[in-house]
């Protein structure tokens, strides 16, 4: 099997696994009385967030756990591909030894520097996982807070948007998320 096909095949069953925690999501917050009130909420950040919180309260915490996901898939493919680029190039450097900005700028600099792969078709994907790899930071270092430092960055981030200091993820940017991870990861492994 090809790399590309088994990054299809791993894209699509995290695409079938959030379908299912979506349903999930969608069943509870049917049952589930809504807890803070939406006045309670909407006192503290506004009728509109208070509404989108309270009707997708379960949603609000699967998300967070789906980016996150996304974000190790991504990873996980990049040092396999670096791994595949090294071998089938001979190359003379590890991507271990490339330093960028973040570690996603580093993989992308070994593939544009080092494999002298032309990835510039995928460079709107790029910045979109660059996006998340935001996001999931906050999830993961903050407890999907933000400060305000980085609030303003955060929410120029289409798909999300920050209630009080908390980050909330749309629908829209898991499914984006997950097809750029996708574009990405096929533009590598098959240059």
């Amino acid at each position: 099997m090809k790399l590309s096909d088994q990054i299809d095949f791993e894209v699509q069953c995290l695409r079938d696994y959030f379908e299912r925690l979506f349903l999930l999501a969608n069943e509870t917050s049917k049952i589930q009385p809504p807890f803070p009130s939406e006045s309670d909420l909407a006192k503290q950040f506004g009728t509109e967030l208070a509404k989108q919180f309270v009707s997708d309260s379960v949603a609000a915490f699967i998300r967070p756990d789906m980016a996150c996901n996304i974000y190790s898939l991504l990873d996980f493919w990049l040092t396999k591909l670096c791994s595949f680029h090294e071998g089938k190039r001979n190359l003379p450097l590890n991507h271990t030894d490339i330093k960028g900005r973040t570690q996603l700028d580093a993989y992308h600099k070994y593939f544009t520097k080092v494999a002298l792969l032309d990835l510039t078709a995928v460079l709107p994907s790029l910045e979109c996982l660059n996006s998340l790899r935001e996001v999931r930071n906050c999830v993961i270092h903050g407890g999907a807070h933000v400060s305000e430092a980085k609030r303003k960055r955060i929410e120029t981030i289409p798909g999300i948007s920050v209630v009080g200091s908390l980050v909330v993820i749309s629908d829209d940017f898991i499914w984006d998320s997950l097809e750029h991870a996708r574009t990405y990861l096929r533009a590598v492994a098959t240059a």
